[in-house]
Formats: structure tokens, C-alpha cells, sequence
């Protein structure tokens, strides 16, 4: 698949909400790379980084819910990318899944995902 292209997946599988920018961490031919998340569900987040990374690559990711307490990490593979270029400024919108989150995280994570979309319908 080429830049841009995206594999035909069913983007609403999985409830999302709207999640506060905060950074993860991945490796990638071994380099760390840090990224920023902006929204995220149980089977998978989007972030922009400057990374180049490949639709198939699969990587270890960590990162901590705005809670302060809950740290994630599991492989990722990347499934859907696009490319951005504003200003001088290069990156990619990449959209991962998540490979092999632990059950007992993913039930973690699908609690915090239930609280902030509970949170977002008080303030509308």
C-alpha cells in the first residue's frame, strides 16, 4: 500500500473518545521515537509524529491515561496512515491497532473511555 492509502476496516469497531493530547512511546528499528495521541479506543489510537512509519510495521508502545496512575503498553501495528505537510512542517497521521493488549488493560481502558464520553455528554 502506498502513502495515504488505508486498509478497508471497520473505523467505528470500537467506541473512541476524544483523548487529551499526551505523549507515547514507541520503538521502531530501534530508536525511540515519542508521538502525541488524539484519540483512542480499546483496539487502537491515531497520533502524528514525525516517524516514518510503514502500513504492516508492528512496534512496542507505552503510554499513561491522563488518570497519572494506568500505564499501557503493548505491540502496535500500523494500519492506516496519511501524510501532512504544513508550513515546512512534516508528518504523518498514523492509525495503529493495538496487538496484544492484556485483557484486564483493555477492560481498564474501555472504563476510561466510558467515563470521558460520560463526561463529554454532562457539558454538552
Amino acid at each position: 500500500m502506498e502513502v495515504g492509502e488505508t486498509k478497508n476496516i471497520d473505523r467505528r469497531a470500537n467506541e473512541r473518545a476524544p483523548f487529551l493530547v499526551i505523549e507515547i512511546k514507541g520503538t521502531h528499528s530501534n530508536k525511540i521515537f515519542l508521538a502525541q495521541t488524539e484519540n483512542i479506543s480499546q483496539g487502537g489510537l491515531f497520533f502524528s509524529s514525525p516517524e516514518k512509519l510503514k502500513i504492516g510495521d508492528r512496534f512496542p508502545i507505552e503510554f499513561v491515561l491522563p488518570d497519572n496512575k494506568t500505564i499501557v503498553s503493548c505491540t502496535s501495528e500500523v494500519v492506516w496512515k496519511k501524510h501532512y505537510g504544513q508550513s515546512g512542517l512534516n508528518s504523518e497521521g498514523i492509525g495503529i491497532r493495538f496487538v496484544d493488549l492484556e485483557p484486564d488493560q483493555k477492560k481498564i481502558l474501555g472504563n476510561w473511555i466510558d467515563r470521558e464520553e460520560e463526561k463529554e455528554k454532562e457539558q454538552l
